[in-house]
């Protein structure tokens, strides 16, 4: 139990930190590149995407790992027998899906929770993001304003 711990533990950090990396160089390090502001929203949506896809993989990475190397489980189901079934688990668990069509035994169901923990939490700070940089950026056209009601010539008359 303490590998698999440790495991998820290291996973939290490594994929918070580099997730951290990514929003913070879209913030900031990405505003010396000279883009239309659509062009801009447009990539941060795709790189912030790509970060989530790598993110998954190195949970994929993680179950190999531990179902062929540490031996701190394995998959019932359908089974994983490559490397694109432990991604297709991974992204499963990673975005709180839970298909349940293949599911994690011995000590990797505690790594599959914390990775939906996880997900949850980096697809949260994803989406508060992307709607901050769109609220900066995004280049919304003024709607038409409702014609003001005029006063009725009555109301100035005074008898």
């Amino acid at each position: 139990m303490f590998v698999a711990t440790s495991l998820a533990v290291s996973l939290v950090v490594l994929t918070f930190l580099f997730h951290y990396a990514v929003l913070r160089w879209l913030s900031g390090g990405m505003a010396r590149i000279v883009l239309s502001p659509s062009v801009r929203v447009l990539i941060i949506v795709l790189l912030v995407l790509s970060a989530h896809v790598m993110e998954i993989a190195l949970y994929a990475f993680a179950y190999a790992l531990g179902d062929r190397v540490l031996v701190l489980g394995g998959f019932g189901g359908l089974g994983v027998t490559d490397w694109l079934g432990y991604f297709y688990f991974s992204i499963v668990s990673y975005t709180s899906l839970g298909l349940g069509d293949v599911f994690p035994t011995g000590h990797l169901r505690f790594i599959t929770g914390v990775e939906a923990l996880n997900g949850l939490l980096l697809i949260a700070w994803s989406g508060s993001f992307i709607y901050i940089a769109m609220g900066k950026l995004w280049p919304w056209q003024p709607c038409a304003q409702p014609a003001h009601p005029t006063t009725d010539a009555h109301d100035d008359d005074v008898t």
